[in-house]
């Protein structure tokens, strides 16, 4: 499991390269408000949006996508005209792909659909460095990544039958658990986490092998206790709300 440290492309303003879309804000891609997107052309190239040059990255991360919507897609990191890394999906999740500490002298992120190109909308794209944490999730942790935020409210009539059913839109909740760390972890990479994410939404991804299972992160409730062993230990925990893109 890994959770984002930084975020340096806050007041990026991308180009697109090919296939933009008319009419479009290319500066929405980097501004985590959700409620400001950027919708592609229909060209048959790939969608690509270009970042410019970054230092010190080590992943990257998409939120609030459509890419797979109608069929599956290959989104691709590239330094320049070479591949870093990439991931075909057959659902839109949110994504985060990770590398090597990279100095990009161009950092671009396309979108190939297949068989055929789309118009493709996404919200929000990071950039920047992360953590490991330390023995990964606790056991019982929920898997946000393959839920659904959704609630359903069904009617029925007087046999109990259901008649129809409404839908909302609810956050994901959900809750880590990190006992028994050190106090020098806690004390300095677990604190630089802890600032960011106050500062700003940071993605947490649960399996490195899977860059789908990745979910923006919002609102954390941080504690930290005394180990009840150890004084050289800590335990902490975090709560917060969630958006998997689902």
């Amino acid at each position: 499991m890994i959770v984002t440290t930084s975020n340096k492309l806050i007041g990026v303003t991308p180009t697109i390269p090919t296939d933009a879309g008319a009419g479009q804000v290319p500066a929405n891609l980097t501004d985590p408000d959700h409620s400001l997107t950027y919708t592609s052309g229909t060209a048959t190239s790939a969608f690509t949006v270009s970042m410019g040059a970054q230092t010190n990255i080590s992943y990257v991360a998409i939120s609030g996508h459509n890419a797979a919507l109608t069929s599956s897609s290959t989104v691709s990191i590239y330094n320049g005209a070479t591949l870093v890394q990439s991931v075909t999906i057959s659902r839109n999740h949110n994504l985060v792909l990770t590398f090597a500490l990279t100095n990009f002298s161009d950092l671009k992120i396309t979108f190939a659909i297949t068989p055929n190109n789309q118009a493709t909308t996404v919200s929000f794209i990071a950039a920047g460095t992360y953590l490991v944490v330390p023995r990964g999730e606790q056991a019982g942790y929920s898997r946000l990544w393959l839920d659904r935020q959704l609630k359903s409210s069904t009617s029925t009539n007087l046999l109990s039958a259901p008649t129809g059913v409404i839908q909302r839109r609810v956050a994901l909740k959900g809750s880590l658990s990190i006992p028994n760390q050190t106090i020098d972890f806690i004390e300095t990479n677990w604190q630089t986490f802890k600032d960011f994410s106050f500062e700003q939404a940071f993605f947490i991804r649960e399996d490195d092998a899977k860059p789908q299972s990745s979910y923006i992160c919002y609102n954390p409730k941080h504690k930290t206790a005394a180990h009840p062993a150890t004084p050289l230990m800590v335990n902490a925990s975090m709560q917060f709300s969630a958006y998997n893109g689902l």
